[in-house]
């Protein structure tokens, strides 16, 4: 279940100011997720080695602001945010991504002409 460096690569994770550095290595050890064994298996590994819960495990990472910094809004360079590790293949396959704040200003514009 080893995550391929491309991925690993391209996460980055900013936990909140109430986490712990255990609280950082679950979320680092849950986004490692290779996008090709299985999900629930690897959740439940994660949930093995630190014994805690699936709803404590996504509680912690709910917490950990994931997103990838090679993928940046193409008007505002905001990093894209991540919500489940298959959005790392599917947002670096696009050929632009644009935040939801310039996404409504853009639709806004071409809607109030």
């Amino acid at each position: 279940m080893a995550a391929t460096k491309e991925n690993v690569m391209s996460v980055k994770l900013q936990p909140n100011m109430t986490q712990n550095a255990r609280d950082l290595n679950i979320c680092e050890d849950y986004w490692s997720y290779d996008n090709e064994s299985d999900y629930i298996a690897h959740v439940e590994t994660v949930c093995e080695k630190y014994k805690i819960s699936p709803q404590v495990l996504f509680e912690t990472i709910g917490e950990c602001f994931a997103y990838l910094d090679d993928v940046r809004c193409e008007y505002c360079g905001y990093v894209c945010p991540l919500q489940i590790p298959a959005d790392i293949p599917y947002m670096r396959s696009k050929d632009s991504w644009c935040c939801e704040v310039c996404e409504y200003a853009v639709w806004r514009e071409h809607n109030h002409r």
